[in-house]
């Protein structure tokens, strides 16, 4: 008599499982002895053969099990076990056992599975792929996702990344996918009776931009406006109705135009700040005819604060910058000189800024220059205030450039330790070398690397600090980058003297590389500087 489940060990392999083949089942794997549907309980209890095993073993016709083999027949110990099926409710789906004298005779037939199989060389060499190596990652670039401005190296320069120019969510129906009217079993005659309620829905709206994209004839892209008129402003802030309104404004006539814009009159504000009506406003704002623009911004002449100060409302301002001119504007300028530090420093009045930066002169805006050069070395150290710093650097007057330059001098040291600020100093060695004003600024340039390099012997010198900083080290490398003649080779003559220090620092082999990488460079130019003089001589 078989010795009681209770009494015997559960690591005892299951009595089929010391094949030929190698394989031997257990308890713990039901993939290698015991196929997935006898020896696996998917709702965690212990598997079957652990309760109800064969006392008399397996079938003795029955060969080995092979898991390779194609079709997996049950287990021997189940063709003849106490339950054909197994118990009720027990399992799911439910695993039968094999009728008497199946398998035949004689299966599987010989030869199978055939010599070399699997193939000794499956799965191939270096598979599945290993993944590339993580490059080096900034330390001022968060390892998770931020809202953070600074994202690492992608984020210098002044280019308004992160907060400042951070993609928007997307719409339920923004999706991005071809919008094709095949896909949509709809057809005009049924929404042109419902075709304000059409709009809204997914369908719809996708059904009714495909038409108004040139999809339809003139007489009904007509009538859908005819239709879709009254309705402007519901339409406009809906999920899905706002695409159609941007469609219409889009494909319209110039009559059709100005009956739309006679629709939101009284309801810019409304729709500026309104999640989707925002893109409507934008969209009149790229489309309308320069006059009929006015119509727009006269709504808003007292309410620019407001809407700089709104999530959505700042891009229909930022749209008012950009697509009108200079003169237009003016009144977005008056609001923003009022408080322009204070606007630098805010996540949304940044961009307001920048964009005024972008499309205007810069002698028209002295009025918000100035108070924002005035707070320079305050703003570097802000979040979003520092992108403001960057493109007066980049856009700004001369005397603004110089002020700047002149306040970071003055603590070259604690800006370039700063996560932020650590960004305006490159930008100040930048355009100090290659910037528009680089020629005037060349005194200002000197002085900033006099901060910045120290005394030859005083071993806390600010670049031997910065060596070795978090963020610091990058300062170093923008000023390998922009270094030229004397100050190039004393720059050499420093980082030279603490190779070995440097290569065992990991930021410090940042710097050797910039080092190495600029210097190869420059032997680079001055070989083709020599090739071009020998070509001119024997041109002469």
């Amino acid at each position: 008599m078989t010795e009681p489940d209770s009494k015997r060990s559960r690591r005892d392999p299951a009595p089929w499982g010391d094949g030929s083949n190698g394989h031997r089942a257990s308890e713990q794997d039901p993939y290698a002895g015991v196929p997935p549907a006898g020896g696996y309980d998917p709702y965690g209890r212990r598997p079957y053969d652990d309760y109800y095993r064969d006392p008399y073993g397996p079938y003795a016709g029955y060969p080995a099990y092979d898991p390779y083999a194609r079709h997996h027949y049950p287990p021997p110990g189940y063709s003849s076990g106490y339950y054909a099926p197994p118990p009720p409710g027990y399992g799911y789906p439910p695993s039968y056992g094999a009728p008497p004298g199946y398998p035949p005779p004689g299966y599987p037939p010989p030869g199978y599975p055939p010599p070399g199989y699997p193939p000794p060389a499956y799965p191939p060499p270096g598979y599945p792929h290993t993944a590339p190596a993580d490059r080096e990652r900034d330390p001022r670039e968060p390892s998770h996702r931020s809202r953070s401005p600074r994202r690492g190296k992608g984020s210098r320069k002044g280019k308004d990344q992160g907060r400042g120019k951070r993609k928007r969510e997307e719409s339920p129906d923004d999706s991005g996918a071809a919008i094709s009217g095949a896909d949509i079993n709809l057809t005009l005659a049924e929404v042109f009776p419902r075709l304000a309620k059409a709009a809204k829905e997914q369908e719809g709206s996708r059904f009714l931009q495909w038409k108004l994209a040139g999809n339809c004839s003139a007489e009904d892209k007509a009538k859908i406006y005819d239709l879709a008129m009254p309705d402007t402003v519901k339409l406009a802030t809906d999920a899905f109705g706002n695409f159609v309104v941007q469609k219409l404004l889009e494909h319209g006539t110039t009559e059709q135009l100005e009956v739309m814009l006679s629709k939101v009159k009284g309801h810019v504000l409304e729709l500026s700040e309104h999640k989707f009506g925002c893109r409507v406003i934008q969209k009149m704002l790229e489309v309308l005819p320069s006059p009929k623009k006015s119509a727009i911004t006269a709504e808003l002449m007292d309410k620019v604060v407001q809407c700089v100060y709104d999530m959505h409302g700042n891009h229909v301002v930022q749209k008012i910058v950009e697509n009108l001119s200079a003169d237009d504007i003016e009144f977005v300028i008056r609001a923003i000189s009022a408080k322009a530090a204070e606007m630098a420093a805010h996540m949304y009045g940044c961009r307001i800024i920048q964009r005024l930066l972008e499309n205007c002169d810069a002698a028209k805006l002295a009025a918000v220059l100035d108070p924002i050069v005035a707070s320079a070395g305050k703003l570097s150290k802000d979040s979003h205030a520092n992108y403001v710093i960057q493109c007066v650097l980049e856009r700004g007057r001369e005397q603004d450039k110089r002020q700047i330059v002149q306040a970071i001098t003055r603590s070259v040291l604690d800006f370039s330790k700063n996560k932020v600020s650590s960004n305006v100093v490159e930008k100040c060695f930048e355009i100090t070398a290659i910037g528009v004003h680089a020629d005037v600024l060349a005194d200002e340039r000197s002085a900033l690397m006099r901060a910045m390099l120290g005394s030859s012997s005083d071993p806390a010198a600010p670049i031997a600090k910065l060596m070795k900083d978090r963020f610091g080290n990058y300062t170093v490398q923008r000023i390998i980058e922009y270094s030229r003649g004397e100050d190039w080779e004393e720059l050499c003559r420093r980082l030279e003297a603490v190779a070995q220090d440097l290569k065992k620092s990991p930021t410090g082999q940042y710097i050797i590389t910039a080092l190495e990488k600029k210097k190869a460079a420059m032997a680079s130019l001055t070989i083709m500087y020599m090739l071009l003089g020998v070509l001119v001589d024997v041109a002469s």
